[in-house]
């Protein structure tokens, strides 16, 4: 497997992030694969678990994705039996996401997986890592306001007005009651 792209041929911004991702992704699921999570589960059950008690809207946002796309995930997440809804606090209409007992034992044996991707791949990078999370706010933020010039700016899902992205689950989810 190579980093540099075929002799001649230069390619986008847009193709890189895209490379970057698969490449990231086939990382993921090779050291995740015997565990009780997909790459995907685990990015959604962390930010439920970083949150700790948040709306879907919010979460998605914290995901960068579609608050359908969340939702279909969240029915996933608790047709396992690994999530409770509670009140919302100042929206009747809404409610926050926890997860329980049961989702923060998956979260957690999962998370021992991703922390070993997690530590080969900023061995890797070293004294880079920093500098390329700031790069990564910077694209996350910049596909986030392309995203709503490209829709002329209307009021779109609150999801795809995301904060930059963070670090997900990089706190250990040891002893957390749910």
């Amino acid at each position: 497997m190579t980093d540099e792209p075929a002799a001649g041929f230069e390619t986008s911004l847009l193709f890189d992030i895209f490379a970057l991702n698969q490449a990231v992704g086939l990382l993921l699921a090779e050291t995740m694969r015997d565990g009780p999570l997909t790459p995907s589960e685990y990015a959604v059950y962390s930010a439920i678990f970083e949150l700790e008690a948040a709306s879907p809207t919010q979460l998605a946002a914290r995901l960068g994705m579609r608050l359908t796309t969340f939702v279909d995930h969240l029915r996933a997440i608790e047709r396992r039996g690994h999530a409770r809804r509670l009140p919302h606090p100042t929206d009747r209409r809404s409610y926050r996401v926890v997860l329980n007992a049961a989702g923060l034992e998956a979260h957690r044996a999962a998370n021992a997986k991703f922390e070993r991707a997690h530590a080969a791949f900023e061995a890797e990078l070293g004294r880079e890592a920093a500098a390329a999370k700031s790069a990564l706010q910077v694209v996350r933020s910049a596909a986030n306001r392309a995203t709503v010039a490209l829709m002329g700016g209307s009021a779109m899902d609150p999801a795809m007005n995301a904060v930059p992205a963070l670090p997900l689950s990089r706190r250990r989810s040891v002893g957390r009651g749910g």
